[in-house]
């Protein structure tokens, strides 16, 4: 009986040994990163998972669920929508071979706010004035929801870092 639990203390020492450091394994091979590199990368990663196409395909559920209009307008909608999309998805593939990376968010912005102008003109011609004003209703609902969401992440990483 001892042997057996000699045997199994000894088992589950060695594993959590290498548990251990096998962790400690491949944190060391991450390359080391002083504060300004790691704030740098940190903002890549944002610029990289801020999606303008995401929005306008947000937009296209709020017509379809949020607005519920009919499939006449759906119709008479979903060309505006393709056109859309293409340009701004050729826009900031342009726009991401440029130089720097201010320079490409600066042109990405400019882009998307043109596409929307045209979107939101497209649209009126399309839809009814009660039709428009819900659609640009739940378009500014998830917009501040995603900036709260953004803000609050920010707070959790800034608390985060404070605790180290």
């Amino acid at each position: 009986m001892k042997r057996k639990w000699f045997a199994l203390s000894a088992i589950a020492v060695i594993a959590m040994v290498g548990m251990f450091v096998l962790e400690n394994i491949a944190a060391a091979h991450q390359p080391a990163r002083n504060r300004r590199e790691s704030r740098n990368v940190n903002r890549d990663r944002m610029a990289r998972t801020v999606n303008p196409v995401s929005a306008l395909h947000q937009s296209w559920i709020a017509l379809t669920f949020g607005v519920k209009v009919d499939d006449e307008t759906l119709a008479k909608a979903r060309p505006i929508y393709l056109e859309t999309r293409e340009k701004l998805q050729t826009q900031i593939n342009k726009a991401r071979k440029a130089d720097t990376n201010r320079e490409t968010v600066r042109k990405i912005r400019e882009t998307v706010k043109e596409t929307n102008a045209k979107l939101n003109a497209g649209l009126k011609e399309i839809l009814t004035e009660d039709q428009m004003t819900k659609l640009t209703e739940l378009t500014q609902k998830r917009r501040t929801e995603t900036r709260r969401r953004g803000d609050q992440s920010r707070r959790n990483q800034r608390e985060s870092r404070r605790s180290r």
